[in-house]
């Protein structure tokens, strides 16, 4: 499934060269991107902060104000897909390109590249695109980065959701794992999984504990 969506990535960059960057994240959770470390941080911390959860609050408005609606507020029958943006044109059969976030990117010393950031999202699955900041963003561009993205990455979120489940449902595996992630220091480790429900026969002897907060330092550093 990683290589898969690395694979949809670089399409992505192969169709619409006027990208630079990109992002993948899956229930708010960073996949891949093509950023240096410092600046997945921060754009990270923007979008799982700032932008996501606006974008939430905005659509559980929008299904309140509507209580006789019957379709959720991020379903486009019209389309087929479930794509939309979230920064961007809200409606794509409108003339305006809605906001757009400029942001600067390091890439080399002190050289910084400017770009505009439009996020896209299907279901669970989001995709930031980085345009350059140089290029004219209109309304045909986005229209040719929905008709791209909105099917595949539609398919993609739901296969992805499929596997999140079986893997939910083994999660009583008698294997264990800690897992690192050094481009946004995440960790998740399933050595602690459900000890609230079992926590009278969960027992981690102390030289091991010990051993995990030694690798722990060991990657951080």
């Amino acid at each position: 499934m990683y290589l898969r969506t690395q694979c949809f990535l670089n399409q992505t960059e192969a169709n619409f060269p006027q990208v630079k960057y990109t992002a993948f994240l899956y229930n708010d959770a960073l996949v891949w991107s093509g950023l240096e470390q410092d600046d997945i941080r921060i754009l990270f911390k923007y979008l799982t902060t700032s932008l996501f959860p606006s974008c939430l609050e905005s659509e559980m408005q929008a299904v309140q104000t509507s209580p006789y609606s019957t379709r959720t507020a991020t379903e486009r029958p019209s389309t087929g897909h479930y794509g939309k943006f979230i920064t961007g044109p809200p409606n794509l059969n409108d003339t305006s390109l809605g906001k757009i976030p400029r942001i600067f990117v390091n890439t080399q010393g002190t050289k910084t590249d400017e770009c505009n950031l439009l996020v896209y999202r299907a279901l669970s699955a989001s995709i930031c695109l980085m345009v350059e900041g140089s290029y004219q963003l209109n309304l045909d561009f986005c229209r040719a980065v929905d008709q791209f993205l909105g099917p595949q990455l539609t398919v993609l979120a739901s296969d992805m959701g499929e596997q999140y489940s079986k893997r939910l449902s083994n999660s009583g595996d008698s294997m264990k794992y800690i897992y690192f992630n050094h481009m946004n220091l995440a960790e998740k480790s399933s050595v602690h999984a459900d000890v609230s429900k079992r926590a009278a026969s969960t027992s981690i002897p102390p030289e091991i504990v010990k051993l995990m907060s030694d690798v722990q330092a060991d990657l951080i550093m």
